[in-house]
Protein backbone atom coordinates (compact mmCIF):
# COMPACT_ATOMS: atom_id res chain seq x y z
CA UNK A 1 0.00 0.00 0.00
CA UNK A 2 0.90 3.36 -1.02
CA UNK A 3 0.89 6.11 1.87
CA UNK A 4 1.88 10.06 1.47
CA UNK A 5 2.34 12.02 4.23
CA UNK A 6 2.32 15.91 5.07
CA UNK A 7 6.44 15.94 4.96
CA UNK A 8 7.50 15.32 1.39
CA UNK A 9 10.96 13.87 2.33
CA UNK A 10 12.07 10.46 0.98
CA UNK A 11 13.81 9.48 4.12
CA UNK A 12 10.84 10.93 6.24
CA UNK A 13 8.44 9.47 4.15
CA UNK A 14 10.15 5.94 4.09
CA UNK A 15 10.39 5.68 8.01
CA UNK A 16 6.86 6.94 8.29
CA UNK A 17 5.44 4.43 6.30
CA UNK A 18 7.18 1.22 8.21
CA UNK A 19 5.97 2.62 11.46
CA UNK A 20 1.97 2.62 10.02
CA UNK A 21 2.80 -0.65 8.38
CA UNK A 22 4.18 -2.04 11.40
CA UNK A 23 1.53 -0.86 13.53
CA UNK A 24 -1.75 -1.03 11.53
CA UNK A 25 -1.33 -3.03 8.24
CA UNK A 26 -0.94 -6.70 9.32
CA UNK A 27 -3.11 -6.81 12.08
CA UNK A 28 -5.78 -10.18 12.93
CA UNK A 29 -6.97 -11.35 16.51
CA UNK A 30 -5.27 -13.55 18.00
CA UNK A 31 -6.06 -16.96 19.14
CA UNK A 32 -6.44 -15.74 23.27
CA UNK A 33 -8.13 -12.56 21.28
CA UNK A 34 -10.91 -14.78 19.74
CA UNK A 35 -11.49 -16.70 22.39
CA UNK A 36 -12.22 -13.87 24.27
CA UNK A 37 -14.39 -11.67 22.43
CA UNK A 38 -16.60 -15.03 21.22
CA UNK A 39 -17.07 -16.54 24.53
CA UNK A 40 -16.01 -14.77 27.52
CA UNK A 41 -16.65 -10.95 26.91
CA UNK A 42 -20.34 -11.85 25.87
CA UNK A 43 -21.05 -12.94 29.41
CA UNK A 44 -19.33 -10.19 31.04
CA UNK A 45 -21.21 -7.78 32.57
CA UNK A 46 -19.97 -4.08 31.77
CA UNK A 47 -19.18 -3.20 35.07
CA UNK A 48 -16.65 -6.50 35.16
CA UNK A 49 -14.75 -4.98 32.29
CA UNK A 50 -14.16 -1.47 33.70
CA UNK A 51 -13.08 -2.98 36.40
CA UNK A 52 -10.57 -5.40 34.66
CA UNK A 53 -9.49 -2.09 32.75
CA UNK A 54 -8.89 -0.14 35.92
CA UNK A 55 -6.94 -2.79 37.44
CA UNK A 56 -3.91 -3.20 34.75
CA UNK A 57 -0.39 -1.99 35.19
CA UNK A 58 0.65 -0.61 32.00
CA UNK A 59 4.14 1.12 32.56
CA UNK A 60 4.50 4.73 30.68
CA UNK A 61 6.40 7.80 30.84
CA UNK A 62 4.65 10.77 31.77
CA UNK A 63 3.94 12.61 28.81
CA UNK A 64 2.43 8.62 27.21
CA UNK A 65 0.14 10.68 25.06
CA UNK A 66 2.88 12.67 22.66
CA UNK A 67 4.45 11.35 20.37
CA UNK A 68 7.62 12.46 20.75
CA UNK A 69 10.18 9.55 19.28
CA UNK A 70 7.90 9.87 16.03
CA UNK A 71 8.21 13.91 15.93
CA UNK A 72 11.73 13.79 16.56
CA UNK A 73 12.45 11.14 13.59
CA UNK A 74 10.70 13.82 10.85
CA UNK A 75 12.76 16.53 12.18
CA UNK A 76 15.78 14.50 12.09
CA UNK A 77 14.93 12.85 8.06
CA UNK A 78 14.04 16.77 6.90
CA UNK A 79 15.85 19.17 9.29
CA UNK A 80 18.73 19.38 6.41
CA UNK A 81 16.60 19.66 3.74
CA UNK A 82 14.17 21.66 5.19
CA UNK A 83 14.74 24.65 2.82
CA UNK A 84 14.30 22.41 -0.26
CA UNK A 85 11.19 20.56 0.56
CA UNK A 86 8.24 22.50 -0.72
CA UNK A 87 4.99 21.53 0.87
CA UNK A 88 1.31 23.31 1.67
CA UNK A 89 0.27 24.61 4.60
CA UNK A 90 -1.64 22.10 6.51
CA UNK A 91 -4.94 23.99 7.54
CA UNK A 92 -6.93 26.88 5.80
CA UNK A 93 -6.05 30.42 6.36
CA UNK A 94 -2.83 29.52 8.25
CA UNK A 95 -4.79 28.76 11.01
CA UNK A 96 -3.01 26.98 14.22
CA UNK A 97 -4.92 23.77 14.21
CA UNK A 98 -7.92 21.92 12.57
CA UNK A 99 -10.13 20.52 15.88
CA UNK A 100 -12.25 17.62 14.85
CA UNK A 101 -15.08 16.37 17.53
CA UNK A 102 -16.07 12.56 16.96
CA UNK A 103 -18.22 10.32 18.51
CA UNK A 104 -18.28 6.39 18.83
CA UNK A 105 -22.21 5.20 20.19
CA UNK A 106 -21.44 2.02 21.38
CA UNK A 107 -24.90 1.09 22.86
CA UNK A 108 -28.57 2.35 22.79
CA UNK A 109 -27.71 4.16 25.84
CA UNK A 110 -25.39 6.23 24.06
CA UNK A 111 -28.15 6.70 21.41
CA UNK A 112 -30.49 8.50 24.35
CA UNK A 113 -27.64 10.68 24.87
CA UNK A 114 -27.04 11.85 21.50
CA UNK A 115 -29.47 15.12 21.09
CA UNK A 116 -28.22 16.29 24.58
CA UNK A 117 -24.52 16.85 23.29
CA UNK A 118 -25.33 17.96 20.02
CA UNK A 119 -27.14 20.57 21.40
CA UNK A 120 -24.83 21.85 23.58
CA UNK A 121 -21.83 21.37 21.32
CA UNK A 122 -24.27 23.18 18.49
CA UNK A 123 -24.50 25.57 21.22
CA UNK A 124 -21.32 26.39 21.51
CA UNK A 125 -20.70 26.88 17.82
CA UNK A 126 -18.83 23.08 16.98
CA UNK A 127 -20.51 20.48 14.94
CA UNK A 128 -19.01 16.81 15.86
CA UNK A 129 -19.50 12.91 13.65
CA UNK A 130 -21.71 10.49 15.05
CA UNK A 131 -20.39 6.60 14.73
CA UNK A 132 -22.82 4.34 14.53
CA UNK A 133 -22.71 0.72 14.79
CA UNK A 134 -25.27 -0.63 11.94
CA UNK A 135 -26.37 -4.24 13.12
CA UNK A 136 -26.53 -3.72 17.05
CA UNK A 137 -29.14 -1.36 18.52
CA UNK A 138 -32.17 0.70 17.11
CA UNK A 139 -30.93 3.43 15.24
CA UNK A 140 -33.67 6.55 15.17
CA UNK A 141 -33.31 7.81 11.49
CA UNK A 142 -35.47 10.81 12.59
CA UNK A 143 -32.23 11.62 14.60
CA UNK A 144 -30.22 10.93 12.14
CA UNK A 145 -31.61 13.33 9.50
CA UNK A 146 -32.02 15.38 12.18
CA UNK A 147 -28.02 15.63 12.74
CA UNK A 148 -27.41 15.62 8.99
CA UNK A 149 -29.83 18.94 8.32
CA UNK A 150 -27.91 20.80 11.10
CA UNK A 151 -24.92 20.47 9.59
CA UNK A 152 -23.16 16.81 11.94
CA UNK A 153 -22.14 14.16 10.02
CA UNK A 154 -22.58 10.29 10.10
CA UNK A 155 -20.60 7.45 10.23
CA UNK A 156 -20.31 3.99 10.46
CA UNK A 157 -18.30 1.91 13.44
CA UNK A 158 -17.78 -1.47 12.72
CA UNK A 159 -20.66 -4.40 12.00
CA UNK A 160 -22.18 -5.43 15.60
CA UNK A 161 -19.16 -4.16 17.55
CA UNK A 162 -18.69 -7.76 18.68
CA UNK A 163 -14.77 -7.41 18.78
CA UNK A 164 -14.48 -10.37 15.56
CA UNK A 165 -14.60 -8.20 12.53
CA UNK A 166 -10.43 -8.89 12.39
CA UNK A 167 -10.80 -12.35 13.54
CA UNK A 168 -10.22 -13.57 9.60
CA UNK A 169 -9.56 -11.55 6.53
CA UNK A 170 -12.51 -14.28 5.61
CA UNK A 171 -14.34 -12.90 8.37
CA UNK A 172 -13.63 -9.39 7.57
CA UNK A 173 -14.87 -9.29 3.99
CA UNK A 174 -18.18 -10.89 4.36
CA UNK A 175 -18.93 -8.51 7.16
CA UNK A 176 -17.36 -5.75 4.28
CA UNK A 177 -20.56 -6.22 1.90
CA UNK A 178 -23.12 -5.36 5.08
CA UNK A 179 -20.52 -2.14 6.38
CA UNK A 180 -20.87 -1.16 2.91
CA UNK A 181 -24.38 -0.96 2.33
CA UNK A 182 -24.68 0.72 5.66
CA UNK A 183 -22.55 2.91 4.42
CA UNK A 184 -24.89 3.69 1.42
CA UNK A 185 -27.90 3.63 4.11
CA UNK A 186 -27.16 6.46 6.29
CA UNK A 187 -25.31 8.72 3.83
CA UNK A 188 -21.40 7.97 6.10
CA UNK A 189 -18.17 8.47 3.98
CA UNK A 190 -16.61 7.65 7.28
CA UNK A 191 -15.45 4.39 9.13
CA UNK A 192 -14.09 3.50 12.65
CA UNK A 193 -13.15 0.03 13.84
CA UNK A 194 -14.71 -0.70 17.43
CA UNK A 195 -11.82 -1.20 20.07
CA UNK A 196 -9.78 0.70 17.50
CA UNK A 197 -8.60 -2.63 15.87
CA UNK A 198 -6.95 -1.56 12.46
CA UNK A 199 -5.79 -3.06 9.07
CA UNK A 200 -5.75 -0.59 6.48
CA UNK A 201 -5.20 -3.42 3.66
CA UNK A 202 -8.25 -4.53 4.74
CA UNK A 203 -10.05 -1.38 5.28
CA UNK A 204 -9.27 -0.79 1.59
CA UNK A 205 -12.73 -2.96 0.84
CA UNK A 206 -14.75 -0.34 2.31
CA UNK A 207 -16.60 2.33 -0.10
CA UNK A 208 -15.35 5.14 1.92
CA UNK A 209 -13.25 8.38 1.38
CA UNK A 210 -11.58 7.77 4.98
CA UNK A 211 -11.14 5.80 7.94
CA UNK A 212 -10.39 6.52 11.51
CA UNK A 213 -9.26 3.75 13.06
CA UNK A 214 -5.89 4.53 13.84
CA UNK A 215 -4.31 6.91 16.62
CA UNK A 216 -1.04 8.90 17.00
CA UNK A 217 -0.11 7.30 20.40
CA UNK A 218 -2.54 5.43 23.08
CA UNK A 219 -0.54 2.70 25.44
CA UNK A 220 -3.96 1.73 26.79
CA UNK A 221 -6.14 0.31 24.12
CA UNK A 222 -6.55 -3.49 23.42
CA UNK A 223 -4.08 -2.97 20.16
CA UNK A 224 -1.58 -0.43 21.83
CA UNK A 225 0.68 1.56 19.86
CA UNK A 226 0.03 3.94 17.46
CA UNK A 227 1.17 5.57 13.87
CA UNK A 228 2.76 8.51 15.53
CA UNK A 229 1.11 11.17 13.12
CA UNK A 230 -0.63 14.57 14.35
CA UNK A 231 -1.73 15.04 10.78
CA UNK A 232 -4.07 13.13 8.37
CA UNK A 233 -1.92 11.54 5.96
CA UNK A 234 -3.13 9.26 2.41
CA UNK A 235 -3.28 5.13 2.79
CA UNK A 236 -4.38 3.40 -0.26
CA UNK A 237 -7.85 4.45 -1.68
CA UNK A 238 -8.72 6.95 1.60
CA UNK A 239 -7.92 9.70 3.90
CA UNK A 240 -6.48 8.19 7.49
CA UNK A 241 -7.54 10.66 10.09
CA UNK A 242 -5.90 9.13 13.52
CA UNK A 243 -7.53 10.61 16.77
CA UNK A 244 -4.93 12.46 19.07
CA UNK A 245 -6.67 13.40 22.15
CA UNK A 246 -6.85 10.07 24.47
CA UNK A 247 -10.79 9.18 24.73
CA UNK A 248 -12.52 9.79 27.69
CA UNK A 249 -13.01 6.24 28.73
CA UNK A 250 -9.02 5.89 28.89
CA UNK A 251 -9.01 9.57 31.15
CA UNK A 252 -12.39 8.45 33.33
CA UNK A 253 -12.94 4.54 33.36
CA UNK A 254 -9.15 3.47 32.89
CA UNK A 255 -6.90 6.28 34.56
CA UNK A 256 -9.66 7.48 36.74
CA UNK A 257 -9.04 11.19 35.60
CA UNK A 258 -11.18 14.11 37.01
CA UNK A 259 -10.79 17.00 34.88
CA UNK A 260 -9.45 18.00 31.62
CA UNK A 261 -5.64 18.57 32.50
CA UNK A 262 -4.47 15.86 29.51
CA UNK A 263 -6.46 17.32 27.30
CA UNK A 264 -5.26 20.47 27.51
CA UNK A 265 -1.43 19.44 28.14
CA UNK A 266 -1.99 17.53 24.62
CA UNK A 267 -3.61 20.59 23.10
CA UNK A 268 -0.76 22.59 23.34
CA UNK A 269 1.40 19.92 22.06
CA UNK A 270 -0.45 19.83 18.76
CA UNK A 271 -0.82 23.63 18.48
CA UNK A 272 3.00 23.60 18.74
CA UNK A 273 3.54 21.30 16.01
CA UNK A 274 0.79 22.81 13.85
CA UNK A 275 -1.33 19.17 13.68
CA UNK A 276 -4.59 17.89 14.14
CA UNK A 277 -6.81 17.44 17.45
CA UNK A 278 -9.41 15.12 17.10
CA UNK A 279 -11.61 13.94 19.92
CA UNK A 280 -12.64 10.53 20.22
CA UNK A 281 -15.44 10.75 23.22
CA UNK A 282 -18.42 8.61 24.15
CA UNK A 283 -22.04 9.58 24.65
CA UNK A 284 -21.90 6.51 26.98
CA UNK A 285 -19.62 7.43 28.89
CA UNK A 286 -20.74 11.24 28.91
CA UNK A 287 -23.98 9.88 31.02
CA UNK A 288 -22.86 11.65 34.19
CA UNK A 289 -22.78 15.02 35.17
CA UNK A 290 -18.46 15.79 35.99
CA UNK A 291 -17.60 13.62 33.04
CA UNK A 292 -20.21 15.76 30.53
CA UNK A 293 -19.09 19.30 32.81
CA UNK A 294 -15.41 18.07 31.86
CA UNK A 295 -15.63 17.86 27.96
CA UNK A 296 -17.93 20.84 27.54
CA UNK A 297 -15.32 22.58 29.69
CA UNK A 298 -13.00 21.64 27.22
CA UNK A 299 -15.00 22.91 24.25
CA UNK A 300 -14.92 26.53 25.97
CA UNK A 301 -11.68 26.36 26.68
CA UNK A 302 -10.79 25.82 22.86
CA UNK A 303 -13.11 27.98 21.51
CA UNK A 304 -11.37 31.09 24.00
CA UNK A 305 -8.46 29.79 22.37
CA UNK A 306 -9.07 30.57 18.76
CA UNK A 307 -7.37 30.40 15.41
CA UNK A 308 -7.95 26.87 14.66
CA UNK A 309 -10.50 25.30 11.97
CA UNK A 310 -13.33 23.64 12.94
CA UNK A 311 -14.35 21.01 10.36
CA UNK A 312 -16.19 18.17 10.60
CA UNK A 313 -13.99 14.52 9.68
CA UNK A 314 -16.12 14.39 6.23
CA UNK A 315 -14.46 18.07 5.36
CA UNK A 316 -11.16 17.57 6.87
CA UNK A 317 -10.47 14.42 4.85
CA UNK A 318 -11.57 16.09 1.87
CA UNK A 319 -9.69 19.57 2.46
CA UNK A 320 -6.52 16.65 2.73
CA UNK A 321 -7.58 14.98 -0.45
CA UNK A 322 -7.90 18.55 -2.12
CA UNK A 323 -4.47 19.81 -0.28
CA UNK A 324 -2.68 16.20 -1.23
CA UNK A 325 -3.28 17.11 -5.21
CA UNK A 326 -2.28 20.20 -5.34
CA UNK A 327 0.92 19.21 -3.82
CA UNK A 328 1.99 17.59 -7.18
CA UNK A 329 0.76 20.81 -9.26
CA UNK A 330 2.33 23.42 -6.42
CA UNK A 331 5.67 21.23 -7.17
CA UNK A 332 5.02 22.17 -11.36
CA UNK A 333 4.51 25.68 -10.65
CA UNK A 334 1.08 25.18 -11.73
CA UNK A 335 -0.43 26.13 -8.16
CA UNK A 336 -0.76 28.97 -5.64
CA UNK A 337 -3.24 28.69 -3.81
CA UNK A 338 -6.36 26.07 -2.59
CA UNK A 339 -9.58 27.13 -3.00
CA UNK A 340 -12.45 24.63 -1.36
CA UNK A 341 -15.80 24.89 -0.70
CA UNK A 342 -17.82 21.86 0.58
CA UNK A 343 -21.83 22.85 1.01
CA UNK A 344 -23.22 25.17 3.68
CA UNK A 345 -19.88 25.30 5.22
CA UNK A 346 -18.18 27.99 3.32
CA UNK A 347 -15.14 28.11 1.45
CA UNK A 348 -11.85 27.44 2.91
CA UNK A 349 -8.54 28.93 1.51
CA UNK A 350 -4.59 28.90 1.84
CA UNK A 351 -1.56 30.03 0.14
CA UNK A 352 0.14 27.32 -1.16
CA UNK A 353 3.76 28.11 -1.40
CA UNK A 354 5.77 27.80 1.68
CA UNK A 355 8.44 25.39 2.67
CA UNK A 356 8.76 22.95 4.90
CA UNK A 357 11.21 25.25 7.25
CA UNK A 358 7.56 26.83 8.50
CA UNK A 359 6.41 23.70 10.28
CA UNK A 360 9.85 22.21 11.15
CA UNK A 361 9.84 25.80 13.21
CA UNK A 362 8.06 24.01 15.85
CA UNK A 363 9.28 20.53 15.93
CA UNK A 364 11.18 19.40 18.83
CA UNK A 365 14.99 19.09 18.26
CA UNK A 366 17.10 16.13 19.00
CA UNK A 367 18.36 16.56 22.84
Amino acid sequence: MEFSFFFKNRAAQEKASALVEADSCNFRLSPKYRFYYRFARPIMPIFVRQLLQKGRKIPTEFDWYEPNAFMRLVTECCELAKEEITTIHPWPNRTEFAFVLTHDVETSVGMRHIARIADIEEGLGFRSSWNLIPYKYKIDMGLVNDLRDRGFEIGIHGYNHDGQLYSSRRVFEQRAVGINVAIKKYGAVGFRSPMVHRNLNWLQALDVEYDSSCFDIDPFQATPGGVGSIWPFIAGKFVELPYTLPQDHTLFVGLGELDDRIWKTKLDFIIRHQGMAMMLTHPDYLTSRRESETYFRFLKYVKEIGNFWHATPKELARWWRKREQTVSSLLNNDATSIDYSDGDRGRCHTDAAVTFETALERLPKRV
